[in-house]
C-alpha cells in the first residue's frame, strides 16, 4: 500500500517531521507544542487539498456542477450497507484502526522513559561518539526514539492489515455524475473531472448494485452504489473513459469459465 504516490510523500513529510521535532526537542523543548499543531495544520492542509480534487481531469468543481446532469443518487450509503461483502471490509479496517490506538499508552510511556533517559544518553554518546556540542547529542537521541515509535506503528499497522492487503473502498453518502465528472456529496465535497486518467480501473458488479473506480495513484478505490448500476457504469465509460471498458465482475466471470 506504500506504493502510491500520495502514500510516499506523507512518509516523507513524516520523516521531515521527525526531523524538525528532535532538533527542537534539542534546541528549543518549550517549542514542542507549538510544533505538534503546525504539523498537524500542515497535514490537514495537504489532505484538504487533495480530497477537494480526488483525480481526473483538470476540470473546476464549478464546472463540473454546472455540467449537464447525468445520474443522481442520494442514498449510495444506505445501499451500501445492504452489500454483505462491504460490511465485513469495513469492520475489518475498523478493528485494525482499533488497535494502534489502544498501543497508545506503549507509546507515551516511551516517550516519557525517553525524556528522562535521555541527559544520560546525550552524555554517553558524547563521550564515545567524540561529540562536543550536547544539543546534537540530544539531537540523535531524540531522532532515535522518534524512528523507534515510527517503527514500532508500522510494524503494527502491518500486524493488523496484513501486507498487501487493500483498503476497504470509500462510498460516499450521495454523488451526482454529470458530463464533466462526478460530484461527491458529503465529507469534504471531492470531485473527479472527465475523462478519467489513463490507467483508471472501473469495475461493474451488477448484483451488489455498485461501480468501483480505481484511480491509478490512490491507494482506496471509490464505490458508487445506486439500483441503476448498469446505467452509471456505461456513462463513465462514455464520458469518462472515452469508451473504453477496463472490466465488470461479469465479464470477469465468463473469462475465467472460458
Amino acid at each position: 500500500m506504500m506504493g502510491t504516490g500520495n502514500e510516499r510523500m506523507m512518509m516523507l513529510l513524516g520523516q521531515l517531521f521527525m526531523v524538525v521535532l528532535a532538533l527542537v526537542l534539542a534546541v528549543a523543548p518549550r517549542l514542542y507544542l507549538v510544533a505538534i499543531i503546525a504539523y498537524f495544520a500542515l497535514i490537514f492542509g495537504i489532505s484538504f487539498h487533495k480530497s477537494r480534487r480526488a483525480g481526473g481531469a483538470r476540470v473546476t468543481r464549478e464546472e463540473i456542477e454546472r455540467a449537464r446532469t447525468l445520474l443522481k443518487e442520494d442514498k449510495s450509503f444506505e445501499l451500501a450497507l445492504n452489500d454483505e461483502e462491504y460490511v465485513n471490509a469495513m469492520s475489518r479496517q475498523a478493528k485494525a484502526m482499533l488497535v494502534p490506538l489502544l498501543l497508545l499508552p506503549i507509546y507515551i510511556v516511551i516517550f516519557r522513559e525517553a525524556a528522562v533517559l535521555q541527559p544520560s544518553v546525550s552524555e554517553l554518546l558524547s563521550k564515545h561518539l567524540g561529540i562536543s556540542d550536547e544539543r546534537v547529542a540530544a539531537f540523535i537521541v531524540w531522532l532515535i526514539v522518534f524512528e523507534v515509535l515510527f517503527l514500532l506503528n508500522q510494524a503494527v499497522r502491518l500486524f493488523t492489515t496484513g501486507r498487501g492487503q487493500q483498503l476497504a473502498p470509500m462510498v460516499p453518502a450521495g454523488f451526482k455524475i454529470t458530463d464533466k465528472g462526478i460530484v461527491i456529496k458529503g465529507g469534504l465535497g471531492q470531485v473527479i473531472g472527465f475523462p478519467l486518467p489513463e490507467g483508471t480501473e472501473v469495475r461493474l458488479n451488477e448484483q451488489a448494485g455498485y461501480v468501483e473506480i480505481r484511480l491509478p495513484r490512490s491507494s482506496q478505490p471509490l464505490r458508487l452504489y445506486t439500483r441503476k448500476a448498469r446505467r452509471l457504469y456505461d456513462i463513465i465509460v462514455r464520458y469518462g473513459l472515452r469508451g473504453r471498458e477496463t472490466g465488470s465482475k461479469e465479464k470477469e466471470e465468463e473469462r475465467n469459465q472460458g
